[in-house]
């Protein structure tokens, strides 16, 4: 593996840490990571919410914020919540439990 993949794969493990207090489900799973770009030490991760007027989305950014702080080979993140593409259901994994509610139907 290189050190980019490697950071990449620390990345996601820490955000599937990171869960939607309103379906009880990580981030990951939910598909509301769009992107992680590594370059040295420095990381961008772009996520959204599962809607626009997310109630919880400055809660979400600050997680996302915490958890890229927490690992050790990363000297400089950006954390950046984006709106495009839009989110819809068939992003979230498959097979995904919901413990908080039942899952948004699939069209």
């Amino acid at each position: 593996m290189n050190r980019g993949t490697d950071i990449r794969r620390a990345v996601v493990q820490k955000l599937q840490n990171v869960i939607d207090p309103e379906l009880g489900v990580n981030i990951v799973d939910l598909g509301l990571l769009y992107q992680i770009l590594v370059e040295d030490d420095a990381v961008r991760v772009e996520f959204t919410t599962t809607t626009p007027g997310c109630p919880m989305r400055r809660y979400l950014q600050q997680q996302v914020e915490k958890a890229i702080a927490d690992l050790d080979d990363i000297h400089k993140s950006e954390v950046e919540m984006v709106m495009k593409p839009d989110w819809n259901v068939e992003m979230i994994k498959e097979g995904v439990e919901f413990f908080s509610v039942p899952p948004p139907p699939r069209s």
